[in-house]
């Protein structure tokens, strides 16, 4: 394992562990294992050692997610990583008739061969990014609404930090449209460095959730997740869209106001890809890797 790698662990399993040492208190805190089988041999599983926030003060908070991950595709090695964010939330009052939110993030990803820990790469993203949200009503529902703007630097493999630089400008809007159905939609505005053309190439796209929820006895609960993700590349003209259909069967149980027990298993009974390219060369329109999923794990309030 590289001296980076190494050093990104132990930092992670230092923050996970000093924040208890602040005059302060914890958010919330979830740790879970999840598998996903692709039906073309892929395999991932994804340990996330901890994922939540810890409350510095009144305006602070510190944001953690660490993931390790373990990656078997058919006729290649087996590879392992870790996938990881940590930031600070600054409350930053009202601005007009939103609330205001600053946050400073860190990403870390790394990936080597399981192996011989060879073929090792990282990645790194430094951001800024100012979040404003307010609550409306449309239609007789309420939904929350926020607007996101997005600046960072990054780079991968100790390159040129411009090399994943970029901005964006993001919508969202989320609620209830009854007592089963709830609807989450995103519309993206990228604007980011293109290391081969050397110039910022600008990406519109959107990315929507309309889910159902039944409650069932026991704690147990069906959803079916409806999915649809698009990007149009102007510059190239290029348009890739991703769909799906997936049925969930989760469970949580609740042991005390603190501590609570959830797990879940899904399949993507439905799964699209599309991708119209210039040329036409690198065309799809597929319907094939049907993807399972099951995750077991906890969280602490």
């Amino acid at each position: 394992m590289s001296n980076t790698i190494q050093k990104t662990a132990v930092a992670a399993a230092i923050t996970l562990t000093s924040a208890t040492s602040f005059a302060g208190e914890l958010g919330s805190l979830t740790s879970e294992v999840k598998i996903n089988d692709y039906e073309k041999g892929l395999t991932k599983t994804e340990v996330t050692i901890g994922k939540g926030s810890y409350k510095l003060s009144d305006d602070y908070s510190f944001l953690f997610d660490v993931d390790k991950d373990f990656i078997k595709n058919e006729g290649e090695a087996r590879k392992e990583g870790w996938d990881t964010q940590f930031g600070l939330a600054q409350g930053a009052g009202s601005v007009g008739s939103f609330d205001a939110t600053m946050y400073y993030l860190f990403r870390y990803d790394a990936s080597w061969k399981a192996s011989d820990e060879s073929d090792s790469s990282d990645t790194k993203q430094y951001i800024i990014a100012p979040y404003f949200s307010k609550d409306v009503t449309l239609g007789g529902k309420d939904f929350s609404f926020g607007i996101e703007l997005w600046a960072q630097l990054g780079n991968a493999n100790d390159d040129s930090l411009k090399n994943k630089s970029g901005v964006e400008t993001n919508f969202y809007l989320s609620g209830a449209l009854s007592e089963h159905w709830n609807l989450e939609l995103a519309w993206y505005n990228f604007d980011y460095y293109d290391t081969e053309e050397e110039e910022y190439d600008y990406q519109i796209g959107t990315e929507n959730y309309l889910t159902y929820s039944l409650p069932l006895p026991a704690g147990f609960m069906f959803n079916i997740e409806n999915y649809v993700e698009a990007y149009h590349t102007p510059d190239s003209d290029t348009t890739l869209a991703y769909a799906h259909i997936q049925p969930e069967l989760e469970f949580k149980k609740a042991v005390n106001e603190h501590f609570s027990w959830h797990a879940g298993v899904s399949y993507e009974a439905f799964n699209w890809e599309f991708k119209d390219a210039q040329g036409n060369e690198k065309d799809k329109d597929i319907f094939d890797n049907n993807e399972f999923q099951a995750y077991l794990g906890f969280t602490i309030k």
